[in-house]
């Protein structure tokens, strides 16, 4: 966090400029503040706090200020009342009000406009002048209340609508759900006056018989009414209510994935307008900013604005691409979103816009061969399964599972008692409730080898419900490095080759399936992966455990001594 601390004397001060789009709430463009501290420490650690709740405050002004494209829309509706009452005026017809917005703003502005009319009409009923007198008179007070709201801007920096405010931030609370704070009430009553002033001059024209002015006030105003008031933090606020309320089964942590995902996208654009959110200038902005954009960001820099990381930091850890790629796809649900709403009506410009991901390192890893599987094996059997804490023996388990099933790590160490289970036709399997992809979740049938070795009776006897003590980082550690970034118990025991690791089970069990079957259909399946059409989903769906189970038994795996094995699992697990 950057501290805004300079020296003046002997003593030191806390300094920071007010940035622009909050400078009406302060009296001076510069904060200052003289520090109680005798040296330039305890200076910093004063400053480093009066800086945060500075930023805090900042953040608070701009949560409160009136998006400017709200406040456009509504001095639109203003005029569009205003407006058409003149001409309903000059033209003799009966003013029978405008279209009802959204905001319902523009029931309050006709029953204004009306209430106007019906002074021009008790005015031109009480004066018996003929109709040039009666349009010389109108065209002179015309101009007076122009010259006069004129010199009150001017003089005193009000407005004179602001009789208005009140009902009008009834209104919008009910229906828009937008909080009109004291100033900006104060600002739409003085952009409301300065439109007073511009229709007054306009009546004067139609009173001399010039229209034109007319003519091109009600181009500008419904140009301005076609356009969406809707701001981004409006848009994503309804968003994320229609997100969380229709999708009831998605877990906890995803729903927080998306609240995080909306912060950030408003941090980096702030409440813009949904339109301008949709362009690909705002898609550009995006990935410029997803390209500098820090990892963990929150713990690290709090709440510090993206912008000004970005400007005054240096040396951070970024982003990966694929991280990145699920901001960009937030952007576009919130998008696809809006068009459902029929809140924009251009296309979704973030169609298509993700970063190229290329291969994963872990999808590059040489499979182990014979060899390896033979070292493997005798370091399950001779050397120790853990060093410090608590005993961990059931790490044999988690290697072969690995090696026998191809299982990702993570859903190996999130096995539970209970979903070791027996199908109807007795077979036993790993019922995956969670994964990477759907595909991830289906059941497993389990290697006729680890039921001879004793899992299921290992399973039955052990006293917790969770398989495995190690969660998936540290069970990468223990086997790949640990984390002083020493050499782990692969290195150690089985392989001294950089490119392998414990990823390299599952090359090796994808290679034994595909060998065996020449079916990439069924490999997929044993692996968990996704081949991504509708007919090969219900193709891979639709086949039983049972059938799995034939191709699980039939597998081959070169290097693998049972006996020293089923003798290592004794040792282990089985006995007294």
């Amino acid at each position: 966090m950057r501290v805004h601390l300079v020296k003046r004397g002997n003593k030191f001060q806390f300094c920071c400029r007010v940035p622009v789009d909050v400078l009406p709430y302060f009296p001076r463009p510069l904060i200052r503040k003289t520090l109680p501290a005798p040296d330039e420490k305890g200076a910093k650690l004063l400053a480093t706090v009066l800086e945060y709740k500075t930023q805090q405050l900042f953040l608070t002004l701009r949560s409160a200020m009136l998006p400017a494209n709200v406040r456009q829309h509504l001095v639109a509706v203003y005029m569009n009342s205003m407006l058409s009452a003149l001409e309903a005026q000059a033209t003799g017809q009966e003013f029978t009000g405008t279209p009802e917005d959204v905001t319902g703003a523009s029931v309050i502005f006709d029953h204004y406009a009306a209430a106007g009319l019906d002074w021009f009409r008790l005015n031109k009923s009480i004066n018996k002048h003929s109709p040039a007198e009666f349009a010389e008179n109108r065209k002179a007070i015309s101009h007076d209340i122009a010259q006069s709201y004129t010199r009150i801007l001017a003089d005193t920096g009000e407005g004179v609508s602001a009789f208005l405010m009140p009902e009008l931030a009834k209104t919008l609370k009910k229906r828009i759900k937008i909080k009109l704070e004291p100033e900006d009430c104060q600002q739409l009553s003085l952009l409301l006056t300065r439109q007073d002033v511009l229709l007054n001059r306009v009546e004067e024209q139609i009173l001399d018989g010039n229209w034109d002015e007319l003519e091109h006030q009600r181009e500008r105003v419904n140009r301005l009414l076609t356009t969406s008031f809707y701001d981004l933090k409006t848009v994503i606020n309804s968003y994320m209510d229609y997100y969380i309320n229709s999708k009831p089964n998605v877990k906890p942590g995803t729903k927080d994935d998306m609240a995080v995902e909306c912060r950030t996208l408003l941090d980096i654009f702030g409440s813009i307008d949904i339109n301008e959110f949709n362009t690909m200038a705002a898609v550009t902005k995006l990935k410029r900013t997803l390209l500098k954009y820090p990892k963990n960001k929150v713990q690290r820099y709090g709440d510090k604005s993206i912008h000004a990381i970005i400007k005054h930091e240096r040396g951070y850890e970024i982003i990966g691409v694929k991280t990145a790629n699920e901001y960009l796809k937030r952007a576009k649900a919130i998008i696809d979103y809006a068009g459902k709403e029929k809140l924009i009506q251009s296309a979704n410009v973030y169609k298509g816009e993700l970063f190229r991901v290329e291969v994963a390192e872990e999808e590059q890893r040489p499979a182990y061969d014979k060899r390896d599987i033979e070292q493997l094996v005798d370091a399950l059997c001779t050397q120790p399964l853990w060093h410090y804490g608590e005993p961990k023996p059931e790490r044999f388990w988690l290697i072969l599972i690995a090696l026998l099933h191809g299982l990702r790590l993570g859903n190996i160490t999130s096995l539970k008692k209970s979903d070791i289970q027996q199908t109807d036709k007795g077979t036993w399997v790993f019922q995956l409730r969670t994964g990477k992809t759907k595909a991830t979740v289906r059941p497993v049938p389990i290697s006729d080898i680890l039921l001879l070795l004793g899992f299921t009776d290992w399973v039955e006897e052990l006293g917790r419900e969770k398989l495995f003590q190690d969660t998936s980082s540290s069970a990468s550690a223990w086997y790949n490095r640990d984390e002083k970034h020493h050499a782990g118990f692969e290195a150690r025991h089985v392989t001294k080759d950089k490119g392998k690791c414990l990823y390299s089970l599952r090359h090796s069990f994808a290679g034994s399936v595909f060998n065996l079957t020449q079916d990439f259909k069924v490999t997929a399946d044993m692996m968990g992966h996704s081949t991504g059409k509708a007919v090969t989903a219900r193709y891979i769906k639709n086949l039983l455990a049972e059938k799995l189970k034939e191709i699980t038994d039939k597998l081959q795996v070169e290097g693998l001594d049972l006996d020293r094995l089923e003798q290592r699992a004794q040792e282990l697990f089985f006995t007294t």
